[in-house]
């Protein structure tokens, strides 16, 4: 193990488009050290974040995974499911042009890595944390449970990083069809598409308040499930607040559900969001970085 061997590694990939393609499926330290040692380079984490801390490696090493409509004129957008809300686009991916292969990848992205422990899982659960979700982010209330002792160290989540597994039986057919899907989704969106975060909501989980404004910009999530939800009103659920009026919107969920929304980094325009599975259904949720023009593309598409 070694940062040279990493470093050695980095700039081998740099070189390599086949790889650099690859990477853009990957959102997990433990996928690169894979990748690393399948190319015969043997490196661990902190060897990673040593050696990609260089600016000639900022493109090559993807971030470890843990989510206002642009301004100018825009092409009509494909007919939506539901009216569209402040910040954000939903659609059923069927109704998407030239989302065909992408609806062909999700069984294969769908897995259930046989390395968690859903008993243990279960165990971590957090009533409070839950709670806290139905909180306003800027609101005094929030703010003294955030700053309770029992909270000061850093909770954010309750979920399964599927990218943070690789060491089981499913995770090459997994990765090939992560790649496969970035592919496709350049393919409809003619421009680069990166992961941001692969995971896996199990029953009673939920991604507590946050962000993402360390990665601004437009950001596509994939949403499915094993099963669809007999009510309507009792489905998992986004929730952000609304950067100008402050307003909690719940958006309830869907199978095979795409959603759209922007990250920005404004003080003023910060996207404050969540996400809650309560329900026994297993929750799965592929996110992208896309391009700028994603909206445009669709419709030229139409």
């Amino acid at each position: 193990m070694s940062v040279e061997s990493c470093a050695a590694f980095l700039r081998y990939a740099l070189r390599d488009t086949g790889i650099r393609q690859q990477m853009k499926a990957m959102t997990a330290v433990a996928e690169m050290i894979r990748l690393g040692r399948a190319h015969g380079y043997l490196f661990d984490a902190r060897d990673l974040a040593a050696a990609s801390s260089s600016p000639d490696f900022s493109e090559a090493a993807p971030r470890a995974a843990s989510e206002k409509a642009a301004s100018g004129p825009r092409a009509p957008a494909p007919a939506v499911t539901e009216p569209t809300a402040f910040y954000h686009y939903e659609y059923d991916m069927a109704d998407l042009p030239g989302f065909d292969a992408v609806l062909d990848e999700l069984p294969a992205l769908k897995i259930k890595p046989s390395t968690v422990d859903l008993a243990e899982f279960d165990a971590e659960f957090r009533a409070d944390d839950l709670r806290s979700t139905s909180l306003a982010p800027n609101g005094a209330e929030y703010h003294r449970w955030r700053a309770a002792p029992a909270t000061r160290r850093r909770r954010d989540f309750h979920l399964v990083n599927l990218d943070s597994h690789t060491d089981h039986a499913d995770y090459p057919a997994y990765y090939a069809a992560k790649i496969r899907l970035v592919d496709a989704l350049e393919k409809v969106f003619g421009g680069e598409v990166r992961l941001s975060g692969n995971l896996w909501y199990p029953p009673s989980s939920y991604r507590l308040w946050h962000t993402n404004e360390d990665q601004p910009g437009w950001r596509m999530y994939l949403i499915d499930f094993d099963e669809g939800f007999p009510d309507a009103e009792h489905t998992s659920f986004f929730r952000y607040q609304h950067p100008e009026t402050d307003e909690l919107v719940t958006l309830r969920e869907r199978p095979k559900l795409a959603r759209f929304f922007k990250v920005e980094q404004d003080p003023d325009r910060l996207f404050w969001h969540c996400i809650v599975n309560p329900t026994p259904r297993h929750r799965w949720s592929f996110g992208c970085h896309v391009p700028d023009t994603w909206l445009s593309a669709i419709a030229g598409r139409s």
